[in-house]
Parts: C-alpha cells; structure tokens; sequence
C-alpha cells in the first residue's frame, strides 16, 4: 500500500524543541524578585541563566531528552517493523538517554528513579505513574510523524501510562501527539486545529493566560500550546506569549515550537542555533535525528 506524503515535514522539529526548551527554562517558575528575567527574555537577545536551576544558557532539559528517546524508539520500531504499542521501548529509551547523557532538569522523584535504576524493566518495576502533570505531554511531538490518527493515539497512550498513567496525563500528552501529526500531515491552517481535535473526540479548552502551573499542568499545558498555534503567527510571538503567561514555561515551548515549526519557518535571532548545546547530543545530533524522523516517516 502506497505511503501518505507528510504536506509539512519539519526536518527541524528537534532543534526546536530544544530551543523552545533552553530559552523557556531560564523563566520558568520564577518568583516575583526575578521578574526583571522575563524583561531580559522578552528582548530575545541571548538564553538566559535560571536563578536556581544549574543548567547552563542554552542548555535543554528533560523535555529535549525525553523527546530524543522517544524518536529513538519511533526510528528504531520502524527500522525493524516493531510494534509500537508496548511500554518496554520507551522505559528502554528512557533509561538509556538519561543513563548516557546525565543531566538536571527532571522533576526530582522522577530522575531519583532514574539514576537508581539500570534499565526499563527495573525502571517499570520501581516508578509510580500516578501523575497528572506534563511529563508524558513533553515528550509526545515526536510521535506526530506517525501517518494514522489511530496509531497516534495508541502509542501517545502507551508510552504516557509509563509515568503519568492518569486520565489528565495520557488525554494531554495524545493531545500534543495529534496537534504534531496534524502540522504535519494535514493541509488545514491551526485556525482549524481545535475543529479537527473535536472531530477525533479529543476537544480542546482555550487558554486564559494565567501562569501554566499545577494543578492538572498536563491539560494547561495542551490547552496553551494549542491556543499559542492558534493564535500566534511566528515563532517568537508564540515565545513572547509563553513567556508573558509564565509558569512551566520550557515545557509550553517546547511543545510548541516543536509543532509550530512545521508550518512557521522564519529566520530566528543568530544566537538560537550558534549558543545551542553542541556536544555529543546537542544541536548537530538533534538537526540529524529530525531529518532521519522526516525521512523515515514521509512516504516515498
């Protein structure tokens, strides 16, 4: 059976992930004594250092790490006709993007579980998955390349119940799944996307603009990231919004700039890309991993 073509591939989908990360982390959660932060950020003129996190300017988080190991899982299914609806792959991925790569940024329970394990199966073992918040949202845009709705929602599904196997956890993270599928293989504008999200049974709340913050920090999360495509027209407008709403800021945009960019491609200030993380798994190795995403996935 012929392929379906992607209309939108995004070859930069994690490139932008990871910069929506990095620059959304030097605010996240900040307090009221380092608002003049989010003025620096609002210029868009260098990533900022966070007051409490250790990460360095232009250093991603989990968010991008989490992203990375479900693309790797997603490559490596279809490079072998694996079946991608069981948690063991991804708990595999998980272990060992983190395992390779150590770094903060995690939720601290979650990376305590983490550094305590050895692999998947022990991580199954040992992680509690009653949350709700984003985590399981964060990683989903990935799974967006996958051609059928149908699959979309069982892998979103299963790689959420991993460690947030709660109504709010899984329904946000098959949101953002369906939201990155859309911007890629759909011919609609966003302007369409709560419409299309509806049709598939899976409807949208707007956002308000508060802070996107606990409680249910999963569905918020959906709920910005599809009111910012919907209503934003580029990239930086869609920063600028994230940033003057506040909150999980790095999560929201990298979510959003994942999915965004499909369709939004304008030229970004030089510093994103030439002040990214570039090391063994930094800009470079990300460019490479969402080109192979689109090439593998795109039907020939």
């Amino acid at each position: 059976m012929e392929r379906r073509r992607m209309k939108h591939p995004n070859p930069l989908m994690l490139v932008r992930i990871a910069q929506g990360d990095a620059y959304g982390m030097g605010v996240e959660y900040i307090k009221p004594e380092h608002e003049p932060l989010r003025a620096q950020a609002l210029r868009f003129e260098a990533y900022g250092q966070h007051p409490v996190h250790r990460l360095r300017p232009g250093q991603y988080t989990d968010d991008t790490q989490m992203s990375i190991a479900v693309s790797e899982v997603l490559l490596g299914a279809a490079s072998a006709d694996h079946y991608l609806g069981d948690e063991r792959p991804f708990a595999e991925a998980f272990v060992r993007c983190f395992k390779r790569d150590p770094r903060d940024g995690y939720a601290r329970g979650f990376q305590s579980v983490l550094e305590s394990v050895t692999d998947g199966s022990s991580l199954l073992r040992k992680i509690d998955p009653a949350s709700d918040k984003n985590g399981a949202a964060m990683r989903a845009v990935p799974i967006g390349v996958l051609d059928r709705t149908d699959e979309v929602i069982m892998v979103a599904t299963r790689q959420a119940k991993i460690t947030h196997d709660t109504p709010g956890g899984t329904l946000a993270a098959t949101r953002v799944a369906l939201m990155s599928h859309y911007a890629l293989w759909e011919e609609g504008p966003f302007s369409e996307l709560p419409a299309w999200l509806g049709k598939l049974g899976f409807g949208w709340d707007a956002w308000d603009g508060r802070p996107v913050e606990p409680p249910d920090v999963g569905m918020k999360t959906a709920a910005a990231v599809c009111t910012l495509c919907m209503e934003q027209p580029t990239l930086l407008k869609i920063a600028e919004t994230a940033i003057r709403w506040g909150g999980d800021v790095d999560t929201v945009l990298a979510i959003a700039w994942g999915i965004a960019s499909a369709r939004m491609r304008e030229p970004l200030p030089e510093f994103f890309d030439a002040s990214l993380e570039n090391g063994a798994y930094g800009r470079d190795f990300l460019r490479d991993l969402g080109s192979k995403l689109m090439g593998t996935f795109d039907g020939h």
